[in-house]
């Protein structure tokens, strides 16, 4: 089965790969711009996650979408996990980047990759990894708090509000995602049982 997912997830980054290096030969047409949106332009909601504004910008997200969905296949979260966090980011950053940040153009695909990674750092720390996870959750964090201060990790100007957007999205997946305790059912020893929360894989 885990086979089968991570074989979805290849297909889906090589698809990702393919459209975003076509949206990048023109980028200014299929950036999200917001004042073209607000023109009718809605379209650039969607292709703005692909659009990337130079080769180097290109190399560096998709390189980091494919580690992201290979740690998330790993801990066996399902496709279907994976494709709404990823969907569900990327409508949080775009919303955000509208309504909260004077953005005049914006590419990259590097808010979805921020749910994505958010997500699976907490699968690894709900499985009992705690070094791993934290490491992890550090990292992303000093990330945002660093391009919040203008520092990027690649060459083109970090946009922290996309990525701070993309990552409170996958917290809020995890979080939602957490197992409810069942109801205790005695036994016939008057003892309960229950289930301990974790990260639902389905």
């Amino acid at each position: 089965m885990r086979s089968t997912h991570s074989q979805t997830a290849l297909t889906a980054w090589l698809v990702t790969a393919a459209s975003a290096a076509a949206a990048t030969l023109f980028p200014w047409r299929w950036s999200l711009d917001r004042s073209l949106v607000e023109q009718g332009e809605w379209w650039r909601l969607i292709t703005g996650h692909f659009v990337h504004l130079s080769w180097q910008h290109y190399l560096y997200d998709l390189t980091a979408l494919g580690v992201t969905l290979a740690l998330c296949t790993a801990i066996g979260l399902r496709s279907a996990t994976i494709a709404k966090t990823a969907l569900l980011s990327a409508g949080t950053v775009s919303a955000t980047l509208l309504l909260s940040h004077p953005v005049d153009i914006y590419g990259g695909v590097s808010g979805i990759t921020a749910g994505l990674l958010s997500l699976g750092t907490l699968g690894i720390i709900n499985k009992g990894a705690w070094f791993s996870g934290a490491t992890l959750s550090v990292c992303l964090l000093l990330k945002i708090l660093l391009e919040l201060h203008g520092i990027a990790v690649s060459a083109i100007a970090p946009v922290w509000q996309a990525h701070a957007a993309g990552a409170a999205t996958g917290i809020m997946i995890a979080a939602s995602s957490l197992k409810q305790p069942t109801k205790p059912v005695s036994s016939g020893y008057g003892s309960t049982t229950g289930s301990i929360d974790s990260i639902s894989t389905r």
